[in-house]
């Protein structure tokens, strides 16, 4: 397998392209590790388990730990709020109050709460609270994410 390494200081956003005749052993292992980049592991009682970051709807802390919540199981993780962001925020992920992050690509609608707040309602029916403290990152990463998409 030949590899052409290219860098363009212009880019705004990395990106790898894979050309290949068949989907081979070779291939499918760098597929499965690419896909590991954009994991974490959680724990339940059910076992250990690699969780990719697209699978969860929110992240939450609480008492210290921090849990992953996907569509119907939750794990607990090891990393906290601010380093599940640093590593995945452009993934998707937006914090939404002091102690929970939100995968905006899981989000079903938006609604205006009391006290300047909103309630984020998620494809899977859950609903997440964000306070108004946040509300301007929030809506500035979903600004961003649209004109990314715009110019796509």
């Amino acid at each position: 397998m030949r590899v052409h390494k290219y860098q363009d200081t212009n880019l705004s956003e990395d990106c790898v392209d894979i050309h290949y005749r068949e989907q081979n052993a070779q291939i499918n292992g760098l597929f499965r590790y690419l896909e590991t980049m954009d994991s974490i592991r959680g724990k339940n009682d059910q076992g250990i388990r690699v969780i990719p970051v697209a699978d969860v709807y929110f992240f939450e802390t609480v008492d210290r730990k921090t849990w992953a919540y996907l569509e119907k199981d939750v794990y607990e993780v090891e990393s906290g709020i601010h380093k599940i962001l640093e590593e995945f925020s452009g993934k998707g992920l937006v914090q939404i109050s002091r102690s929970m992050c939100v995968n905006v690509f899981k989000i079903d609608h938006i609604q205006a709460d009391l006290n300047m707040r909103y309630k984020i309602f998620l494809t899977n029916g859950e609903t997440v609270i964000m306070n108004r403290s946040f509300k301007k990152d929030f809506f500035s990463y979903l600004d961003h994410l649209t004109e990314r998409r715009d110019r796509s």
